[in-house]
């Protein structure tokens, strides 16, 4: 046996070549090595995936089991409710059917009870997808302030941040805004989802509706009573404060226009106001004289005007002089 100090014949560099070509053979992975490992790495990748989707798809369809079934109670409830009201909206955007204060209106003291109230242009009542597109813009002003008289009780107990308003009637965007996780569109979101981040947002929201929301939105339901709504009419003199946009019922509280208000009776079903006004109205500071923004003019002018339609209309129910 040779000694690993014993001289090899022919050149050095020779022998030293061969001897790297030989240990390179067993340490470069072979072809079918690489393949074996690609494989490997794609089935191990293949069943995290199909795991994944399944923990996945259980996840929504556990979360869409729950909408569905919320769908079938408050849901049905809220729905029936959702299309009279907005069958009564679009009708009032039609042709004007003239004054009407029914009997009943006089010896039934809504305006401590709860309902639903909601207040766009005439233009945005045409239709339900007009209507609901304009809703989440609707504001509880100085007209309900002047004409109902449910009780503000966080104001009263000196809250900083309990609004103007008592919170009676509700504006119906809560409404539409309460009952989003019911609806066929939020469905159609969850089931889009494609991962668990964004799986995880729908549930979130429908924890919220869950404990916020529904409840709201079931009261509403159940105690709702009447139902207010004013459709302010389109006057070219309100295009001056539009800026060249779409006029709104901002612009339109800031000049003499045909506003129509309607109540209904929700439990009996039955329209009981129908009035077409036009008023307008001033203020003027007593003592010195104060200085004010114009926006802050606008602002105060769009309620005074506000609270003489709620007092005009109120007039005309109760039949004062």
């Amino acid at each position: 046996m040779a000694r690993d100090n014993e001289k090899k014949p022919g050149l050095s560099a020779v022998h030293e070549g061969r001897e790297a070509r030989l240990r390179g053979r067993y340490s470069r992975p072979t072809a079918n090595l690489l393949i074996y490992a690609v494989v490997g790495v794609l089935a191990v990748l293949g069943g995290y995936r199909l795991i994944w989707g399944r923990k996945l798809d259980s996840s929504r369809e556990a979360l869409l089991s729950q909408e569905r079934a919320a769908r079938t109670t408050v849901g049905a409830e809220w729905e029936k409710l959702q299309g009279s009201l907005e069958k009564f909206t679009i009708d009032g955007a039609g042709p004007y059917a003239g004054d009407l204060v029914a009997p009943e209106a006089k010896t039934w003291d809504f305006r401590a009870r709860p309902g639903v109230y909601l207040r766009i242009r005439t233009a945005d009542a045409q239709n339900a997808t007009l209507l609901r597109k304009a809703a989440p813009f609707s504001v509880k002003d100085a007209f309900t302030g002047c004409l109902l008289r449910e009780p503000n009780a966080a104001l009263g107990q000196g809250q900083a941040d309990a609004g103007a308003f008592a919170e009676q009637p509700w504006n119906l965007k809560q409404a539409y805004q309460a009952t989003r996780v019911l609806t066929d569109e939020w469905e159609h979101e969850v089931q889009e989802s494609g991962d668990d981040m964004r799986l995880r947002v729908f549930e979130q929201q429908y924890e919220k509706a869950k404990r916020e929301e529904i409840p709201l939105a079931i009261d509403i339901v159940k105690k709702a009573e009447f139902y207010l709504f004013v459709l302010d009419e389109d006057v070219e003199e309100a295009r001056a404060t539009a800026d060249g946009g779409a006029i709104t019922v901002a612009d339109l509280a800031l000049v003499r226009h045909p506003a129509r208000i309607y109540i209904y009776d929700l439990k009996a079903n039955k329209l009981l106001v129908r009035l077409r006004k036009e008023v307008d109205a001033s203020f003027r500071f007593a003592g010195e004289r104060t200085a004010m923004s114009a926006e802050t003019q606008q602002a105060m002018q769009r309620q005074v005007n506000n609270c003489a339609l709620g007092q005009e209309t109120w007039k005309t129910i109760n039949g004062s002089p």
